[in-house]
């Protein structure tokens, strides 16, 4: 039923936001769209799953995990591309896991470095949406808009000083481990010290820091060449304004794979930087389709990580 229902909001308010933008003028927009810029976006879009797969190899390292980077990308395509049908983030990340698992590691270790990799991007595209919402937004963001940004922003940081803080530990092993039942106990408990020891982990840590701005980098130059491909120059400071909003945004789980959300978002961040909503809607939608067909490929390999048999971690994958 859930999943129904998220299936319909999506449908909605695709409907509702391409009708509000005239269907007539994004298909006007979409049929003169530059193919040059698609495929440099496509490109940008690899790069990508690319730095992801390099962050979550580094923090797999981090808990003497030394895992191959092919394998690593193999799963990234493979999870990317079934979660293009789940919900959020948390999909791709559990299939993840589970492909990781099935190959007989560790599991306290491969859902501690996940949980780390998803939990440390969403904090710094939270961070980074409010900085250059300090630095860059002067007048243009609409007040309930900077306002979400900022909440969310300092929620993360009070939640990540919260699970930092020794008395609150002590108080979470006293008294919330003891309510979990015993047979789950233990592990919860394995994946909280796992994912806890990262703190002293400072070269691990910068590594994920200077990967996790090239991403970013990476992403807003994709959004540049989304709107070049639509025949619009949008200025870098201008993207970085709006774009990690539209990540904040589109973090919401309320649809399947963000349709809905991402062409609403964008209308509504793109018409600040004077961008019309019919090409607001056609980048969001070849934003969609290029992120697509970068983790087409993922579908040969679905069938390995969530079918019945073990995934073998093969010598050749393995060491890289």
């Amino acid at each position: 039923m859930s999943r129904i229902v998220r299936i319909l909001v999506s449908v909605v308010l695709l409907v509702l936001v391409i009708t509000l933008a005239d269907w007539k003028a994004v298909w006007s927009v979409l049929r003169t769209v530059d193919l040059k810029w698609v495929a440099a976006a496509l490109g940008l879009a690899i790069c990508d799953r690319l730095i992801i797969s390099y962050r979550w190899q580094v923090l797999l390292a981090g808990r003497s995990l030394a895992l191959g980077f092919a394998l690593l990308f193999r799963i990234q395509l493979a999870a990317n591309f079934a979660g293009s049908f789940l919900p959020s983030s948390i999909g791709v990340d559990a299939l993840r896991v589970t492909a990781l698992c099935r190959s007989g590691q560790p599991m306290p270790a491969v859902v501690a470095a996940t949980l780390v990799d998803r939990l440390s991007l969403v904090l710094a595209s939270l961070l980074f949406g409010s900085a250059m919402l300090l630095v860059l937004a002067q007048t243009r963001i609409p007040p309930d808009v900077a306002t979400f940004v900022f909440v969310m922003t300092a929620a993360g940081v009070l939640a990540c000083a919260l699970c930092l803080y020794p008395p609150v530990r002590r108080f979470v092993r006293a008294s919330v481990l003891t309510r979990i039942p015993e047979r789950f106990r233990a592990t919860v408990a394995a994946v909280a010290e796992a994912s806890l020891a990262y703190r002293h982990q400072w070269r691990a840590l910068c590594k994920v820091i200077v990967t996790t701005l090239l991403l970013f980098f990476v992403r807003i130059l994709f959004a540049k060449a989304i709107a070049l491909s639509c025949g619009v120059d949008v200025p870098i400071l201008d993207l970085l304004l709006v774009i990690p909003i539209l990540w904040i945004l589109v973090m919401l789980p309320i649809t399947i794979g963000g349709f809905g959300v991402q062409e609403a978002s964008y209308v509504l961040l793109m018409a600040l930087v004077g961008i019309g909503p019919a090409v607001a809607v056609s980048m969001s939608l070849i934003e969609h389709v290029v992120a697509r067909l970068a983790s087409l490929p993922g579908i040969l390999f679905v069938g390995d990580f969530v079918g019945d048999r073990k995934v073998p971690v093969r010598d050749d994958l393995a060491n890289g």
